[in-house]
């Protein structure tokens, strides 16, 4: 039960992932992502919408997908049935999509696109163009990642 329940969770943030990455995708990047220039990127992404997500859904939704596939990596591990490897599939794939993440998105959003005074306006472009790029493309194995946890549940009950 206490695996159902993790491999649950997990899919939960997927999900949540997945929907605020499409919206994003969809909406909110549209909005500031064209035109960038150091002296209005903070005003577009305020009235965007990307702050708002930047402090208050990513904080709380990364982390716990963090989290959650470390744990869910190591019950997945220990797992004998026929969802093992399934299961461990898709929470290494959440994992490495986290890590990728931590240590290019969060970084680069924090340092260069929230604090855009401080870039030169042609590497601003640049940042931001190869920024909204990427970013919609981790999209695709977090969608798979859902598939694969959505049939190890199948598999499970």
């Amino acid at each position: 039960m206490t695996n159902l329940i993790l491999l649950t969770l997990l899919l939960l943030t997927i999900t949540l992932s997945l929907g605020g990455g499409l919206y994003e995708t969809l909406v909110i990047y549209p909005n500031w992502k064209k035109d960038v220039h150091p002296s209005t990127l903070l005003a577009k992404l305020h009235s965007s919408g990307q702050m708002l997500a930047g402090t208050k859904f990513w904080p709380l939704v990364s982390p716990a997908q963090v989290l959650l596939s470390v744990a869910n990596i190591t019950m997945a591990y220990l797992h004998d049935g026929p969802a093992r490897c399934v299961w461990l599939t898709a929470a290494v794939i959440i994992f490495i999509s986290r890590v990728i993440t931590f240590s290019y998105f969060i970084p680069v959003m924090l340092r260069y696109i929230m604090k855009p005074e401080h870039v030169e306006p042609n590497r601003l472009r640049s940042i931001v163009k190869w920024w909204v790029g990427l970013s919609p493309l981790r999209l695709l194995p977090e969608a798979a990642a859902w598939g694969l946890c959505i049939y190890a549940i199948a598999i499970m009950i």
